[in-house]
């Protein structure tokens, strides 16, 4: 099912500073994207059957179960399905007696996050204008001298030659 999204983690495009994974929305086709929220719907699944304090099974293909369901996609589409997963261990395991929501699952996944590229170096910030940098004007005038040299002469909008 889901297995091509995840099968070889660096399949994935990864920010270029940070390594982890960019939100899936913006690369997956939408039959992928589509397999992919429907594996967070088992998950969500699977933490509520091990839960169960709603009567999950008793509200099944109901407006609000299904509206449930597409909250918890809507969270957590941007996310590999093993991150997913971890940050509902985690969950669970920090809080057994309550049903994670899917803010909580979020949190889960910002904090390993956080905790993932804590101990990397600091990569330098893009280039950003200096004061030392050369102003558009002069690189345009110097543009226009070495042109000038070779005895290259654009004509003008509407002039001549």
């Amino acid at each position: 099912m889901t297995t091509e999204i995840i099968s070889i983690p660096g399949n994935l495009p990864t920010d270029s500073r940070t390594g982890l994974t960019l939100p899936l929305r913006t690369f997956l086709g939408s039959q992928a994207l589509d397999k992919h929220r429907a594996t967070l719907a088992i998950e969500l699944e699977v933490l509520a059957k091990k839960f169960d304090r709603f009567g999950w099974a008793r509200d099944m293909g109901t407006p609000v179960h299904d509206r449930l369901i597409m909250d918890w996609m809507d969270a957590l589409q941007d996310y590999p399905l093993d991150e997913v997963k971890a940050a509902c261990r985690k969950c669970v395991m920090d809080d057994p007696k309550h049903m994670p929501n899917e803010g909580s699952v979020m949190a889960k996944i910002m904090d390993g996050r956080r905790r993932y590229i804590a101990p990397r170096p600091r990569m330098p910030e893009p280039h950003q204008f200096q004061a030392t940098d050369i102003p558009v004007e002069e690189r345009r005038r110097a543009g226009a001298e070495i042109m000038a040299r070779a005895g290259y002469r654009p004509k003008d909008m509407g002039g001549a030659a």
